[in-house]
């Protein structure tokens, strides 16, 4: 077995060092870290639709899990997804989230005990939830037990015209913030009507259409969760779920996080610029390190040594966990000054990575060139002696019929 000079010992270690990022934490320690707020979205899904699967992908305060229900998916099939995606007790689905976010989710094919455990939940057990509805808000929830627990009695839509944010000034600092950083400029499309009910709270209208964006209220229970329901159906211009609408809205997913903070009870962002430089920088980390990963993995492939590399890259990555633990803590200052070492550290980590992929290339190029010109000369050598010197004929005298 190899200890020096790659080969597989080399490639078992890449792999683990790939398999210890997780996809919605920045290392495998965080997944047991209490600090992480585990999510669960339900409906559409996918980050074309739903502004919070990317989000959550990007912002290491968050991990998140799936169940993706078609609008036009029939009963039969959304029960399979259930029974892949959808807890099975109801201490698991308890245990597992924090918060619980439906996007135009059509779970009218629940079982009563789903709807039951669902309702618990938000009453009982503390559970968070959001839910933006689509045009099936009657298949997702009219009619169910769990219609008495949103902060809505009717709902009515989808309707489109121009619209923009309004924040209510005397409101919990939760989305006032955003109100200096533009938030109340950036235009929206589509929206729907729907009834507040008595003792809600609005925490800002879409104008000039004088309608309630968001409202939330905790449900009757003895413990809980706060429950939000938003108008604007994920709409695709005001979350820039669009590729024209890219940057319009840059501080949608600290709105969002701030929003799960205080459905949660933690402390809202302290500073919302210096977060969100924080967090690129940790991203832009995140994604060089898989690049260098990329690249050793070639490199490993032609038996170059990459264990080096690969020391250097582990002890950087624990450096950088550091800068996670500050980020968590809202210490953004800390995280940024730990993310400037750990971005020179990684390039200089790069160039040799490249440079290890080149010189492992170079011999291949080589071999290659070498064979190429061998089989050409042996070729050519063929040809000339068959074709031009003829040193393998002979030369055949000339008959002519014999008389008789």
């Amino acid at each position: 077995m190899k200890s020096e000079a790659g080969g597989p010992v080399a490639f078992l270690l890449l792999l683990g060092l790939v398999a210890s990022t997780p996809p919605c934490a920045y290392a495998a320690s965080s997944m047991s870290d209490e600090r992480i707020i585990s999510c669960f979205l339900i409906g559409a899904t996918h980050p074309s639709l739903c502004p919070f699967t990317g989000y959550f992908g990007e912002d290491p305060l968050f991990r998140y899990s799936v169940e993706p229900i078609e609008a036009d998916l029939n009963d039969p099939d959304a029960r399979k997804l259930d029974r892949a995606y959808y807890p099975r007790t109801r201490e698991i689905l308890l245990q597992s989230y924090d918060m619980i976010f439906f996007n135009d989710a059509r779970i009218g094919h629940f079982t009563a005990k789903q709807f039951h455990d669902l309702d618990y939940a938000f009453r009982e057990g503390g559970m968070a939830s959001y839910w933006a509805f689509g045009p099936g808000y009657g298949q997702a929830i009219a009619g169910s037990i769990l219609s008495d627990d949103l902060p809505i009695s009717d709902y009515q839509g989808w309707y489109h015209q121009p619209w923009h944010v309004v924040f209510y000034r005397d409101r919990d600092p939760v989305f006032l913030p955003f109100i200096d950083l533009g938030m109340e400029r950036v235009q929206g499309a589509a929206y729907a009507w729907m009834r507040p009910r008595p003792g809600t709270v609005t925490w800002a209208d879409m104008q000039p259409l004088d309608m309630p964006w968001l409202v939330s209220w905790r449900p009757g229970g003895t413990h809980a969760g706060l429950t939000w329901v938003c108008a604007d159906e994920c709409d695709a211009y005001w979350w820039t779920l669009v590729s024209s609408a890219r940057g319009s809205n840059p501080y949608a997913i600290d709105l969002a996080t701030n929003l799960v903070l205080h459905s949660l009870g933690r402390p809202l962002i302290s500073d919302i610029p210096i977060r969100r430089e924080a967090r690129y920088r940790i991203s832009t980390f995140k994604a060089q390190k898989l690049t260098v990963l990329s690249v050793l993995e070639w490199a490993d492939m032609f038996g170059a040594n990459i264990l080096p590399l690969y020391r250097q890259l582990t002890d950087l990555e624990s450096y950088a966990n550091t800068a996670l633990d500050s980020y968590l803590d809202q210490s953004y200052d800390d995280s940024i000054r730990v993310m400037e070492t750990a971005d020179s550290r990684i390039a200089g980590i790069s160039a040799n990575a490249m440079d290890l992929k080149d010189r492992a290339l170079f011999w291949v190029y080589i071999s290659e060139w070498l064979a190429v010109t061998a089989s050409g000369l042996i070729s050519g050598l063929v040809v000339w002696s068959l074709m031009i010197h003829r040193r393998l004929y002979r030369p055949v005298e000339s008959t002519r019929l014999a008389m008789e």
